[in-house]
């Protein structure tokens, strides 16, 4: 089992081989049976390479309500290769497509959020400010390849940088 961050990759000739594997999982969200599926957004790193960032597609997926997540639609995700991954996720469910079932390495996130919430109004924000503000991307690429160095485990590194977004999405609002 993977139990490291994977190395930070900064090639922005990847840029398009991201793109094209979002294309290809935003058609696979929709076109899930009665999908509860609203909205898909590429978000993180390699949705611009501003900064470098883990190998990891990361989408943010907007939903009317989390309940609307039924073990059905699970189990749907689950044969399009998707875990849900148990966290202290407030408000969140996270599902996560591994590389294979013995090194465990993560390849596509699915944030799964409500729509009509704060937090998913955050991440579209921070996406934004992420890709436009220069001088916060720089700032989150030093914190975050501090966060990299440090951490002790994936788990220990998640919560840490989901302080760090706290932190640079309080600095956006004041």
């Amino acid at each position: 089992m993977y139990t490291k961050t994977q190395p930070l990759i900064s090639d922005a000739n990847l840029l398009v081989v991201y793109h094209n594997l979002f294309e290809d999982y935003h058609n696979l969200l929709f076109g899930l049976l009665d999908t509860p599926v609203k909205a898909v957004h590429h978000i993180g790193g390699t949705a611009h390479f501003k900064y470098p960032t883990e190998p990891i597609l990361d989408i943010l997926v907007g939903v009317n309500n989390l309940h609307d997540i039924t073990s059905l639609d699970e189990k749907r995700l689950n044969y399009a290769g998707f875990y849900r991954i148990h966290h202290q996720y407030k408000k969140k469910v996270m599902m996560v497509k591994f590389n294979n079932l013995i090194d465990l390495k993560q390849e596509v996130r699915l944030h799964i959020l409500q729509i009509e919430s704060e937090m998913y109004d955050q991440y579209l924000q921070m996406q934004r400010a992420l890709k436009d503000d220069h001088q916060l991307a720089q700032q989150f690429k030093t914190e975050k390849e501090q966060l990299h160095a440090s951490a002790s485990s994936i788990r220990d590194y998640e919560t840490q940088k989901e302080t760090l977004f706290e932190k640079l999405s309080k600095q956006i609002r004041d």
